[in-house]
Formats: structure tokens, C-alpha cells, sequence
């Protein structure tokens, strides 16, 4: 299985994540909301900015995103920087995000985007 390129940094004041709710609510007209269970994983977003410290890394990442995961369809190894492990993860919609160039010379850059993973809600 393909990794997360460890050349990418990320930084930690753009990372946000979101769960999904494992749970289906259904209002009820004259007592309380009724809840009940209907998944066992509960799928997890996380939206980063990953920034290139040169033009040649950022042509990687590109490769690599094409090349090794299928242009973001297949799974691979993410070590989360929250939990420290590693999760099979994806890239959301195969959107890697729009490369944005922080200096003249277009060396730095940076994308947005999103990765997905399932977690067990058990």
C-alpha cells in the first residue's frame, strides 16, 4: 500500500477535523427526540494544508497523487498527527486543491485539502 509522502509537511493550525454522526435522530411530536444506532465505523474528515518546500516537491506530490493512489481513488498509510498511528486514508473526491504559490520564485507552495478514514465507533 502507498504512503503518505514524507517529504509534505503539514501544519497544525489548518488542521480541522469532522465526524460523522454513527447515530439517526428522529423527532417525535409530543416527547423527546428518539435516537438510535445505524453504522458501526463512523467515517472521519480531516482538512490540512500540506505545504512543498520547492517546486521539485511539489511536482512529486503530484506524481505521486496520480501515479501511486490513482489520482485519489485507492487508500493509503497516514500517520495521523493527532493519534500518532497510522490509518488507511484517501483523498476526499480525488480533490487535491488548488496549488497556491506563497513567494515570487513559485518555490514554496502550499494545497488544501481533505482526507477521509474510517474509525470503529465501537
Amino acid at each position: 500500500m502507498a504512503a503518505f509522502p514524507p517529504y509534505v509537511r503539514c501544519d497544525w493550525r489548518d488542521l480541522t477535523e469532522t465526524t460523522d454522526p454513527v447515530v439517526e435522530r428522529s423527532e417525535m411530536e409530543r416527547s423527546i427526540p428518539k435516537q438510535r444506532r445505524i453504522a458501526s465505523d463512523a467515517r472521519v474528515e480531516v482538512q490540512l494544508t500540506v505545504y512543498f518546500e520547492t517546486k521539485a516537491r511539489a511536482a512529486a506530490f503530484e506524481d505521486w497523487f496520480f501515479n501511486e493512489i490513482d489520482a485519489g481513488a485507492d487508500f493509503f498509510d497516514w500517520k495521523h498527527p493527532r493519534l500518532g498511528t497510522i490509518v488507511q486514508a484517501r483523498i476526499v473526491e480525488g480533490d487535491i486543491g488548488q496549488l497556491t504559490f506563497m513567494e515570487p520564485m513559485l518555490g514554496l507552495s502550499k494545497r488544501v485539502l481533505r482526507i477521509e478514514y474510517w474509525r470503529s465507533a465501537w
